[in-house]
């Protein structure tokens, strides 16, 4: 049901990877009520910025589509395609699209997932879960200190001062010197300690793959795409949840979330608690983009 079928080759693969990670980072983003998060009745400048990180970085994720490519002929190694450069140079240009706000535990993912799905040339993320697995796994083996010591050095440059000092204070930008000593995978496993998103290119537990199932699973039940979404950020957020706040969210699945009045009213309740009391879950938005994305991918749709 939520398959769909490459037909012609390089050009519609490239054109259904941008419009996967442009939509489903738009209804992540927006998608009513999430409490405690950006959606569209409780709008801030950080959901603009996320929306228009995507849009900055158009021309790259293109490029990272055309080095999955040429891996996959065989044209070019995996070692050869200098993803460091890549993603600093992402990174730079949604530094100055976004009047200096940039989101790598975005931009990141997106670009690796767009290297990944073209390399493996995969039609389904569920079905071809193994094979995409294992261009994700090429890619983040990666190991020249070139390219790791590119991705560093533009957090800092780009005002990512927090993401470049944990690198600092985990080591690992000092192993980055030597040759083969730390790869992408731990480059940023050590960031998804902190930032979220970069859980979603973590192929060890491979969660990101339960999670656009149960997504999928969601769609099917309320055959709304937005519904969808925040039933799955519900999810993702439950256990961090003070014990108060989940028989609001336990009532509002009772009632079918937003496609019912009573489950509106709690999420929009336990939204203005969250406010009131300064809790904030905003630091998942990254994460619920990519897999929005790799659902709009599969066939979810608004």
């Amino acid at each position: 049901m939520y398959t769909h079928i490459i037909r012609g080759g390089e050009v519609l693969l490239e054109t259904l990877i941008l419009k996967a990670f442009m939509e489903g980072t738009h209804l992540a983003v927006y998608a009513s009520i999430k409490p405690g998060s950006h959606h569209r009745l409780r709008l801030d400048k950080e959901s603009w910025f996320l929306v228009s990180n995507v849009i900055a970085i158009t021309e790259y994720m293109i490029q990272a589509t055309e080095y999955g490519e040429r891996v996959r002929r065989g044209d070019r190694a995996i070692g050869d395609i200098e993803i460091g450069k890549l993603i600093a140079r992402a990174l730079r240009e949604a530094y100055r699209w976004c009047s200096r706000r940039v989101y790598p535990s975005l931009v990141i993912p997106i670009l690796l997932y767009s290297l990944a799905i073209s390399h493996s040339n995969t039609e389904s993320i569920i079905r071809d879960a193994g094979k995409l697995r294992r261009s994700l796994d090429l890619v983040l083996s990666i190991n020249k200190w070139r390219e790791i010591k590119q991705i560093i050095d533009t957090l800092r440059g780009v005002n990512r001062n927090d993401m470049y000092k944990h690198l600092v204070a985990s080591g690992i930008s000092h192993l980055a010197g030597v040759e083969g000593a730390v790869t992408l995978n731990e480059l940023f496993t050590v960031l998804g300690s902190k930032w979220p998103g970069f859980i979603s290119v973590d192929t060890r537990e491979y969660r990101v793959v339960v999670y656009v199932k149960k997504l999928l699973e969601y769609y099917k039940r309320y055959n709304d795409a937005e519904n969808a979404v925040v039933a799955l950020y519900l999810d993702m957020i439950q256990a961090k949840m003070p014990g108060w706040a989940r028989k609001y969210v336990e009532e509002a699945f009772r009632d079918n979330l937003m496609h019912s009045r009573s489950g509106a009213k709690r999420l929009f309740e336990l939204d203005n608690m969250f406010r009131k009391q300064g809790i904030s879950y905003n630091e998942y938005s990254e994460l619920l983009a990519i897999i929005t994305s790799l659902a709009v991918y599969e066939g979810m749709r608004i």
